[in-house]
């Protein structure tokens, strides 16, 4: 099998992100300090004319370098230059595919490609910057396990490879970065009335604010502060005028905040086919990710404030990959109805039932709540004294301000505790928590590879515990619930023991597919 690089294209993609950085240094060198005559100036032009070049040169070397290779089993990865490198995935390790369309990728055919891997360091994922659309396409089947055995059977003599089950999308009808399959099913794209719902809830119409007040301020910088005060004088001599520029601000405002949430989600869809779940989002930059459904840790719904309000859902899937520390994360569409939400899940994960019967907690846990020492409150109400702040002149605002933020914060304590619940269910464990944002926590007992159950002083005086979750992730993610009943901690202990009988030991030299998500651990399961 023969090793591919990456489409030549790569040098010119990469020479413009070398442009595009580089372009600080000479404006500040050759513009900004263009007079200078010191020795750091003078020779540091020429420092950063010969390090851009020898970049430049770099670039083709760099390109010719590196290498890539897929079998049947893995992804394999050569970098040859002054040092010889070598890297094996295997498929199984590999948690989603995500695609990248820019301007440059539009302009030219092409595409870029990133395997999320569950691996933890620096090299977590692997990128492929410049590819064409078709090699992209066979690269995430082959990941995915979709090629057909024929296929696998060929030798990939060329670079291009033709992938049967795939259609060509025709034009202005798909995307362009997801060539879709003909088995996939679409379960979402928002309509107007949501995407009117998405940029309220996402407060993008106060963005022009900082916007208007940053120009003002350039003004300033380059000495207009006479046409400024003369604007602003002009428009406070007048109710008129004043009321009209408050009314015309309000209607840019919104057209401002409803534009974004079209540019970023006016073409998102969420679709599935038997195995892989896929995002497209994006008018003018286009991302794609496809997540494979065994490889789901587990499902987040979050609702802020603002959400709570607009009866609005973020649905958020828990997977392995990524190399950020919120990129094991996957959020489906942010602004989703709550109704919505719930079917959605039940549509892309067969094997998950969110449970609208869940428990309270105990009335002990409220005054537990309510009587921990706030450390926050102690802190900001110490260092507001001694710094004594007198805002509109009020000499003694620093004690309203202590009890403002200690009425927020009971009134968040009051809050999380009626929002907290539980539930075990089947294989499922539900726990909703949160004050004035809420979250809900469902994963199933094979996706979990740690419980820990414990309990403080007090807790253990009027009988509640604290528990524990480790979902796989990277790095792993930790779930807590505070004040449970000790008698739902010990039976949630005896439920999660019953995972013995879904996991089963992988022994030496057995291909892991990853049946059950959870990857080979230390102790041998997945």
């Amino acid at each position: 099998m023969n090793r591919k690089r990456n489409h030549p294209m790569m040098m010119v993609y990469e020479l413009g992100k070398l442009i595009k950085n580089s372009l600080f240094l000479f404006i500040f060198f050759f513009v900004v300090k263009a007079g200078s005559e010191t020795w750091f100036f003078v020779y540091g032009r020429y420092g950063v004319v010969v390090l851009f070049m020898l970049t430049v040169l770099y670039l083709p070397f760099k390109w010719y370098s590196r290498t890539y290779q897929l079998d049947d089993k893995a992804v394999h990865m050569a970098s040859r230059l002054f040092t010889t490198t070598q890297k094996t995935v295997p498929y199984s390790k590999i948690q989603n595919v995500q695609k990248e369309l820019k301007w440059f990728h539009r302009v030219f055919g092409m595409t870029s490609l990133t395997l999320e891997t569950s691996m933890q360091g620096g090299e977590s994922s692997i990128r492929f910057p410049v590819l064409k659309k078709e090699e992209a396409a066979r690269i995430e089947q082959r990941v995915q396990g979709k090629v057909p055995p024929e296929l696998k059977q060929q030798k990939e003599t060329s670079e291009e490879v033709d992938v049967p089950i795939l259609k060509e999308r025709k034009k202005g009808t798909e995307s362009e970065c997801n060539p879709i399959d003909s088995h996939k099913r679409i379960h979402f794209t928002p309509k107007k009335r949501e995407l009117f719902k998405a940029s309220f809830a996402s407060l993008s119409f106060l963005a022009l604010t900082p916007v208007i007040g940053s120009f003002l301020s350039k003004l300033d910088d380059f000495h207009f502060e006479k046409q400024v005060d003369g604007f602003l004088s002009f428009l406070f001599e007048s109710t008129t005028v004043l009321v009209t520029t408050i009314l015309l601000f309000v209607i840019l405002s919104a057209v401002f905040g409803i534009g974004s949430t079209i540019l970023k989600y006016g073409k998102y869809e969420i679709a599935s086919d038997k195995d892989t779940i896929y995002i497209t989002k994006g008018m003018v930059e286009e991302k794609y990710v496809s997540i494979s459904k065994g490889k789901v840790q587990a499902v987040l719904v979050e609702q802020s404030l603002m959400k709570r309000i607009l009866g609005l859902a973020m649905v958020k899937f828990v997977t392995a990959g990524g190399s950020g520390e919120e990129s094991e994360v996957t959020a489906l569409y942010p602004y989703l109805p709550v109704s919505r939400a719930s079917s959605l899940i039940e549509e892309l994960l067969a094997d998950y039932r969110i449970s609208s019967r869940m428990n309270r907690l105990p009335k002990q846990a409220a005054w537990i709540r309510m009587l921990k020492p706030s450390w926050l409150w102690l802190v900001s109400t110490v260092l507001i004294f001694f710094v004594k702040p007198e805002p509109l002149g009020i000499s003694q605002a620093w004690w309203i301000f202590s009890i403002v933020l200690f009425i927020l914060i009971m009134i968040s304590r009051v809050l999380s505790y009626y929002h907290s619940s539980y539930a075990i269910h089947d294989q499922y464990i539900q726990f909703r928590s949160g004050g004035f944002t809420t979250s809900l926590y469902l994963s199933k007992r094979s996706r979990i590879i740690e419980m820990e159950a414990s309990q403080t002083f007090i807790q253990k005086k009027v009988g509640l515990a604290s528990l524990n979750i480790v979902n796989q992730a990277n790095p792993v993610r930790f779930t807590s619930m505070e004040d449970l009943p000790a008698q739902f901690a010990g039976e949630a202990y005896q439920w999660y023991t019953g995972r013995k009988e879904e996991v089963h030991l992988v022994t030496e030299g057995e291909e892991n597919h990853e049946q059950m998500g959870l990857g080979v651990l230390g102790d041998g399961y997945h």
